[in-house]
């Protein structure tokens, strides 16, 4: 389960220290022609990190909103020692064909925080994506059990029962994750990397690509994507109903 957490008296520490490099949090969010999405699901794991490292954060969300271009793009929020930003960078989002993914060879550490949060310590994720042969790469943590996908959260379906990692096995909460969570009976645990080489299906979520098939890992292929399919259209029916302000 995503619980929040107390700050930690040490990184409140060192958090006024001059050289913290390590100490800062971010959320990452889809804008459609100058409207965020999902503003305050992702307004809600940013705070939940901040405090569990001990920081403060100090956005005007609404204020920042304004400030937005007409735009489509990423909109991501900042928090560390010095402050919070708010950076726009202008992209389009295209509709994200099913990938290929492979496994990676450096783990995650399920106890550590650059697993459980967005931090800007992000250098396993970043490493394992770097190294990989494949457009996506899946991490697992030190138990070896499957921990998360380098830029998402891992879903699969073995007939009618979907599984993820739990968040205690080094997987952050991610808001389309919470998504999915919420319309679908879906079992959190701990699983062995076996498991998901026995789907029938697999699917990663993220804020900016939303939910994407994968048709192989490892040279395994993989050809069902009914239950990515069907919960895209959810997905992108909860857009539309954000765009239109309704």
């Amino acid at each position: 389960m995503c619980r929040g957490g107390k700050g930690n008296v040490n990184a409140m520490k060192l958090a006024k220290t001059e050289f913290a490099p390590w100490l800062g949090v971010f959320e990452t969010l889809r804008v459609v022609d100058g409207i965020p999405l999902f503003v305050k699901e992702h307004g809600a794991e940013l705070r939940r990190a901040a405090t569990m490292l001990g920081l403060n954060l100090t956005l005007d969300i609404p204020g920042a909103q304004k400030k937005l271009p007409k735009r489509s793009g990423r909109w991501r929020w900042v928090v560390t020692p010095k402050g919070t930003r708010a950076l726009f960078k202008a992209e389009k989002c295209d509709p994200v064909e099913p990938i290929e993914v492979s496994v990676a060879t450096v783990r995650l550490g399920s106890q550590n925080w650059d697993a459980r949060f967005k931090t800007v310590s992000y250098l396993t994720h970043a490493q394992a994506r770097r190294m990989a042969r494949t457009p996506e790469v899946i991490l697992l943590n030190e138990h070896r059990h499957v921990a998360s996908a380098a830029g998402g959260n891992l879903f699969w379906r073995r007939g009618e029962r979907l599984f993820t990692p739990a968040h205690e096995a080094g997987c952050r909460c991610g808001v389309v994750r919470g998504f999915v969570l919420k319309r679908r009976q879906v079992e959190e645990g701990h699983f062995p990397l076996d498991d998901l080489f026995e789907a029938d299906e697999i699917f990663l979520t993220n804020s900016l690509k939303g939910i994407v098939s994968i048709r192989n890992v490892e040279g395994r292929p993989v050809e069902a994507f009914s239950s990515a399919a069907s919960l895209r259209v959810e997905y992108e029916k909860a857009l539309k109903k954000q765009l239109s302000g309704s």
